[in-house]
C-alpha cells in the first residue's frame, strides 16, 4: 500500500465524493429518461412513479480498484417498454443538453453498444440493457439468472458486466486482500502496456479474475504474498487450459437457449481457436480474453515471467517494490516499426473514427502474424499526437485542402520483429489489406466523411524522431539486454523478447524458422541451443513439428559444458550431447536433414521420470534419475510411439528455504493444489503450443531453474 501511495494513483476523498455526486446525477436522469418515455408510450399514470430505471455499475469502481482518472463503467437497467433506439434517441439526447456533459458520442454497432461521454470531467461509459420486468425498483439486483430469460443479446452482453463483478467480489474469501492485490496487478498491466483488451491484452475482468483465482488458491495470505504469488502461477500456465473461478451447474431448463452463448471448445468450433481463454463466473460464462492473438499472447507470457523474477528479487530483498512498476520504454525494444495514424478534420469525428480504428487494431496485427518473416508483431497501447512536423507527411497523397482539414491526428506504434533469415521483407501486401478494410468497413457506416484518414507506413527506428516528440520516445527504462546463443556467435537480445519454450513465436536471434502449414508429428526439427540452463549445457529442443520446407543445413558445434561430469545422467554420454544446429527453410520437409537425427539418442522412458502429458511435474525415482530432464512429445501428439522421449543432462540446485519470508501470511501452499516451488529440485515445464489450430500436439520442455 505505500508503494501505490508513493505512486499518487490513489483517490482522495473529495475526488471519491465527486465521482459519488456524478453517479447520483446520471441516476436522476435514467428515472427522468424512462418516465418521459413511458409518457410517450401511454403507460397509466398512476404506474409513472413505479417503471423506475436505475444506474448500475461494474468494472474497476464496483470492484472498489479504480484509480485517479479512470473511467466509470455503468448500466442503464430499464423496464420492458423502454428499447435501445429510446436509448440511443431520447436519452442521447438528454445528455446532450445538459451543460456538464462534454466529449458526448455514442458506438451504436459495437459488440457491446455504449454511449461514452464526460460528466463534469470525469469519464463515463453507459450501457444499456432491457429488462422484462414492468417496474425497476431501486432495489433490484441482478444476480438472478432468470432475469436472462426472454432477452435479447445485446442486453445480456450488457447486463454481464455487473453481474460478473458482483460475483467475483462473492467468490473471493477477503474482499478487501483482492481489491488491494489487484490494484497493484493492474498498475503494473498499465505500465508494461499489457491492460487492453480491444488491442488483444488483458482487460480489467481478465485481470480481476486472474487475482481471484490466486486468491482462492491462497485464501489466507497477504497482498504482498499473492502479487507473488500471481505471477508465480501464471508465468507457467499451461495455456490455453481455461481459468475458471467456479465450476458452473447445469442452467435451468428455461435458460437452455442462452447455452449458445457459453464458452464451450467441445461444442463450437470457433471456441477452440482461443489462446488464453478466461472464463467469466456468471452464467452465461464466456471467454474474456477472445480477442488475444499469438503475438499478445507471447508478450503477455513474456511480462508476467518477467515480472516473477522481479518478484523474487523483492522476495530476497535485492530490489524494492517500485521497480515492479516501472514504465519501459516501447521505443527500445524494436529496431523495426509500423505507424498507424488516424485523421479527422474535428475533435468530434476523430473521437469516433480513432475508437473505430482502435477496434480494428487486432485484425492488423493478425494479418501481420501472417507473413512467415515475422515472428512478433507488438503494439504499443499509448496513443501518441505527432510532432508539428509530420502532419504535412501524412496523407501525402491527397491535395492540399484535404491535408489543411485533417487537422486531428493519433499515431499507434507497432514494433516488429523479425526471423533472422529473412533479410528482405515486403510489408506493402499487409499495409494495403488492413487500408482496404478499413475503408470497406468504416464506408457503410452512418457517420462516414471524406476527412476521415487513416496512414500506415514502415518507420525504422533511427526515423522516429522524425514522427515523435523527443519526451514521448524518452519514457520509460530502456530494456535489459541479454546474450543468446545464434550460429553467428552471440548477438544482443532484449530480454522481454519470446523464448523459444515460451510458446510458437521465433525471436529474432533464433535459427529455426517456424512455417505456418506445420502439422503435428513425431520427427525431430531442429535443434537450438538453449543458453538458460546453468553451465551452459547445450540442450536439443524437439519440437514435435513436421515443418515443410527447402532445408539449409548450417552448422557449429555446440559445447557440453556439464561441470559434475557425465556421471550426473546414467543414460547419456557428455559426448554424446548433441552437437549440430541446423537452420530451416520453407519448402520442403525438414525430415531431410540427418544431421538432426544422428545427434540425438531416443530411449524408451516408460521406465523414467518424465512430464505427463498435461505437462505437470516429473515424478522423481531413486538415484541419478532425478537429475534428468525430458523433452516429451505428449501421447496427443505422437502417432507412433507415444513413450519416445529425449534425454538430456541437468544441473538441479536446492532452492533456498522459505521459513524466513517478510511476505509471507503464514500459510504458502496454495488450497487444492501443490506449489511447484516446494519441491526440492525445482523444475519448470512449459509447454510448447505448435500451430494454435492443434491445441493437444504439445511438447513439454523441462528447464532446471538456478
Amino acid at each position: 500500500m505505500d508503494c501505490l501511495v508513493k505512486l499518487n494513483i490513489l483517490e482522495s476523498q473529495q475526488e471519491l465524493a465527486n465521482r459519488i455526486e456524478v453517479l447520483r446525477k446520471v441516476n436522476s436522469l435514467v428515472k427522468e429518461w424512462v418516465k418521459q418515455v413511458s409518457i410517450a408510450k401511454q403507460v397509466p399514470p398512476e404506474q409513472l412513479d413505479k417503471v423506475g430505471g436505475k444506474l448500475f455499475t461494474f468494472g474497476s469502481y464496483r470492484l472498489g480498484t479504480h484509480t485517479r482518472g479512470a473511467d466509470i463503467d455503468s448500466l442503464a437497467v430499464a423496464p420492458r417498454h423502454v428499447d435501445r433506439s429510446d436509448f440511443f434517441g431520447l436519452f442521447f439526447q438528454m445528455l446532450r443538453e445538459d451543460p456538464e456533459v462534454s466529449e458526448l458520442h455514442s458506438v451504436e454497432d459495437a459488440f457491446v453498444p455504449v454511449i461514452k461521454l464526460k460528466y463534469s470531467n470525469i469519464e463515463l461509459d453507459i450501457l444499456f440493457a432491457r429488462l422484462a420486468e414492468r417496474e425497476i425498483p431501486d432495489d433490484m439486483e441482478l444476480k438472478d439468472d432468470m432475469l436472462l430469460v426472454n432477452l435479447d443479446e445485446k442486453s445480456i452482453r450488457s447486463l454481464n458486466g455487473c453481474r460478473v463483478a458482483d460475483q467475483i467480489l462473492r467468490l473471493v474469501p477477503r474482499p478487501d486482500t483482492f481489491s488491494l492485490t489487484l490494484r497493484a496487478v493492474k498498475l503494473w498491466a498499465k505500465t508494461h502496456g499489457v491492460y487492453s483488451n480491444i488491442l488483444g491484452f488483458f482487460g480489467g475482468v481478465s485481470w480481476a479474475i486472474l487475482v481471484a483465482r490466486t486468491c482462492q488458491l491462497y485464501p489466507n495470505a497477504a497482498p504482498a504474498r499473492l502479487l507473488h504469488k500471481f505471477f508465480f502461477i501464471f508465468s507457467s500456465w499451461e495455456w490455453p487450459h481455461p481459468v475458471i473461478l467456479t465450476q458452473m451447474d447445469n442452467p435451468r431448463p428455461e435458460l437452455s437457449k442462452l447455452q449458445d452463448l457459453v464458452w464451450d471448445p467441445r461444442v463450437k468450433g470457433s471456441d477452440r481457436y482461443h489462446l488464453m481463454p478466461i472464463l467469466t463466473p456468471a452464467f452465461p460464462q464466456q471467454n474474456s480474453t477472445f480477442n488475444v492473438t499469438n503475438s499478445t499472447r507471447q508478450i503477455l507470457i513474456n511480462e508476467i515471467t518477467e515480472a516473477k523474477e522481479i518478484t523474487m528479487d523483492i522476495y530476497e530483498g535485492k530490489a524494492e517494490w517500485s521497480k515492479l512498476f516501472e514504465r519501459v520504454n516501447f521505443f527500445s525494444r524494436y529496431k523495426h516499426f509500423i505507424m498507424l495514424a488516424c485523421s479527422a478534420a474535428t475533435e468530434s469525428d476523430h473521437l469516433i473514427f480513432c475508437g473505430f480504428v482502435e477496434s480494428k487494431i487486432r485484425h492488423l496485427i493478425g494479418i501481420l502474424e501472417r507473413n512467415v518473416a515475422i515472428t512478433l508483431a507488438h503494439i504499443n497501447p499509448q496513443q501518441y499526437t505527432p510532432k508539428p512536423s509530420a502532419k504535412p507527411m501524412l496523407h501525402a497523397d491527397t491535395n492540399e485542402e484535404a491535408k489543411e482539414e485533417s487537422s486531428v491526428s493519433t499515431m499507434w506504434f507497432i514494433g516488429l520483429q523479425f526471423d533472422a533469415v529473412f533479410t528482405n521483407v515486403d510489408l506493402t501486401k499487409e499495409i494495403q489489406q488492413f487500408d482496404i478494410m478499413i475503408k470497406q468497413q468504416h464506408y457503410t457506416m452512418k457517420n462516414h466523411n471524406e476527412n476521415m484518414k487513416v496512414d500506415l507506413r514502415y518507420v525504422p527506428q533511427k526515423e522516429l524522431e522524425k514522427w515523435l516528440l523527443k519526451e514521448d520516445m524518452k519514457v520509460g527504462r530502456n530494456v535489459r539486454k541479454k546474450k543468446t546463443v545464434s550460429l553467428g556467435g552471440t548477438t544482443d537480445s532484449p530480454r522481454a523478447q519470446p523464448s523459444p519454450s515460451a510458446g510458437p513465436s521465433t525471436s529474432a536471434t533464433d535459427t529455426t524458422a517456424t512455417c505456418s502449414n506445420a502439422t503435428a508429428s513425431t520427427n525431430n526439427s531442429g535443434l537450438h541451443r538453449v543458453d538458460s540452463v546453468s553451465s551452459e549445457i547445450a540442450i536439443a529442443q524437439a519440437m514435435a513439428t513436421e515443418i515443410t520446407g527447402e532445408v539449409t543445413s548450417v552448422i557449429e558445434e555446440a559445447i557440453a559444458n556439464n561441470p559434475d561430469g557425465p556421471s550426473q545422467t546414467q543414460q547419456l554420454d557428455a559426448q554424446q550431447t548433441p552437437s549440430l544446429l541446423v537452420t530451416i527453410h520453407c519448402d520442403q520437409p525438414a525430415s531431410k536433414v540427418p544431421a538432426a537425427e544422428s545427434s540425438i539418442q531416443w530411449m524408451d522412458c516408460t521406465t523414467q521420470s518424465q512430464p505427463s502429458a498435461e505437462c505437470g511435474p516429473p515424478t522423481e525415482q531413486n538415484g541419478n534419475d532425478r537429475n534428468v530432464a525430458f523433452l516429451t512429445p505428449s501421447a496427443a501428439a505422437t502417432n507412433n510411439n507415444p513413450s519416445d522421449c529425449l534425454q538430456v543432462p541437468t544441473n538441479p540446485r536446492k532452492r533456498k528455504s522459505e521459513s524466513v519470508n517478510p511476505m509471507d501470511s503464514g500459510v504458502d501452499e496454495p488450497v487444492g493444489s501443490t506449489d511447484a516451488g516446494s519441491t526440492t529440485s525445482e523444475m519448470e515445464y512449459k509447454c510448447l503450443d505448435e500451430e494454435q489450430q492443434i491445441k493437444k500436439a504439445r511438447c513439454c520442455e523441462a528447464i532446471t531453474t538456478t
